[in-house]
Order: structure tokens, then sequence, then C-alpha cells
């Protein structure tokens, strides 16, 4: 529900630290209805909604997308995915060099950008 995810994305912005996040890119679910009150709630935070079947306004999203489904095949639902499973594959993911990151791993490039905005 909208409420869920609302509630869900500000507690990963209060866990992670709100300086971490620049915008938030969704779809047009209703799901995500609620997320534009973000903006009021934070200063810093831009919501922005992708138009109906225009997947390359949120190339990253999909991009990830197709990555996860290395590990559960197209044509499977995530439904029946338990937490546990996920965690382990988006870690496998998170721990891949990428080449956009000069072949740092997206684990490494967050940890990196924490510990500068923790000496800031």
């Amino acid at each position: 529900s909208a409420d869920l995810i609302q509630n869900a994305a500000l507690q990963l912005m209060e866990k992670q630290g709100n300086e971490q996040f620049k915008s938030l890119t969704t779809d047009n679910g209703s799901e995500f209805a609620l997320l534009s009150q973000i903006e009021e709630q934070t200063s810093s935070v831009e919501v922005f909604f992708a138009h109906a079947f225009a997947s390359w306004e949120k190339g990253t999203n999909e991009r990830h997308n197709g990555l996860l489904r290395e590990f559960v095949p197209k044509g499977h639902s995530l439904r029946n995915l338990r937490y546990q499973e996920l965690q382990l594959y988006t870690d496998a993911i998170n721990e891949r060099p990428r080449r956009i990151l000069d072949y740092a791993t997206p684990k490494e490039c967050l940890a990196s950008e924490i510990d500068r905005i923790v000496a800031a």
C-alpha cells in the first residue's frame, strides 16, 4: 500500500542518512502515490514519477531488475522470495565490480561515500 511504501522509504532514509538521498524515481503505481510527500518532509530529496511505459526514464531501476533476474528468472514470481534469499541476491549484486564505478563494487562505493559524509 502507499502508506507502507512511504513509511519504508522514510525509514530507509533515516537509517542510511537523508544526505545520501538526492532523488527517488518511481512508476506511477498507486503504491507510490504518497512518496511525493517526502519532498515536503525532507528538503534535500526530489521525487520523480516516470511516465507509463517509459522504462528509459528509470534506467538504473531496470538495470537492477535485470541483474536480479539472473537469480530469479523472468516468469518466476518475486512474491515467493524469502527475505534471506533476496538479501543473498542483493549482496551478490552489490559485491560485483562495475565498469561505471572504475571496477569498484557498489558496496565499496557506498562505504567510501559514508566515510566521506561522516568525515565532513
